[in-house]
C-alpha cells in the first residue's frame, strides 16, 4: 500500500525474496530503484545492483521548464537516444574518465557547482528558479544517436532506464 507525504506517493514493494523496490512518485515524475542480485549469485559473492528506472506521466513539452542535467536531457520526447563517451572496462585496472561527452549539452565542468557551496543550484545550464527553459538541443550533440521506441513523438512516454532514453512504452500506476 503507497503512503503519501504531501504530493510524494512512496511505494515499497518485494518482488520476491531476492528482489525489493521502491517507487516514488510527485505526478509527474516516476523514480522506481530496485535492488537485484547479480546473475550467477554464488560466483559473484552474492553481490547486488542496483537498477534505475525514471519516466514521466507526461511530456516534457508540456512542463514550462524542461527537465535537464545528466539525466533530464533524456526527457525531451524526441525517441532518440544519445550514446555518449564510454570507458574501456576491459583492463583489470579501470581508471573511469567519461563523463557523457557527446550525449550532454557542454562538458562535465559545465555541470559542475562550487566545492565550497555543496548544495549550490549555480551552474552553466542550471534550471533552478527557472520560469522557461526548453529541451536539449539535439542539434549539439555530438554522440552515437539511435532511434528509440516510445518517446512523446512516437506517442509513447518519456523515460529513461538501463537501455537509453524514451524507452519506456507504457507507465504501470503508482
Amino acid at each position: 500500500m503507497p503512503r503519501v507525504v504531501d504530493e510524494l506517493k512512496v511505494e515499497l514493494a518485494r518482488k520476491h525474496a531476492r528482489e525489493a523496490s521502491i517507487k516514488v512518485s510527485n505526478g509527474e515524475f516516476v523514480v522506481e530503484a530496485s535492488s537485484r542480485y547479480l546473475g550467477w549469485a554464488d560466483k559473484n559473492q552474492h553481490k547486488k545492483r542496483l537498477d534505475i528506472v525514471l519516466f514521466a506521466h507526461k511530456s516534457s513539452a508540456t512542463l514550462e521548464v524542461a527537465p535537464h542535467g545528466l539525466i533530464g536531457q533524456t526527457f525531451d520526447g524526441d525517441a532518440t537516444a544519445v550514446d555518449g563517451a564510454v570507458d574501456d572496462y576491459s583492463a583489470d585496472v579501470v581508471v573511469t574518465r567519461a563523463m557523457g561527452e557527446g550525449a550532454i549539452e557542454g562538458g562535465a565542468a559545465d555541470y559542475e557547482i562550487d566545492a565550497k557551496n555543496p548544495f549550490s543550484t549555480a551552474f552553466k545550464y542550471t534550471r533552478f528558479h527557472a520560469e522557461h527553459a526548453s529541451p536539449r538541443d539535439l542539434s549539439t550533440l555530438t554522440g552515437v544517436r539511435r532511434s528509440v521506441k516510445g518517446g512523446a513523438a512516437a506517442g509513447g512516454v518519456e523515460g529513461a532506464t538501463m537501455e537509453g532514453d524514451d524507452v519506456v512504452d507504457s507507465v504501470a500506476p503508482l
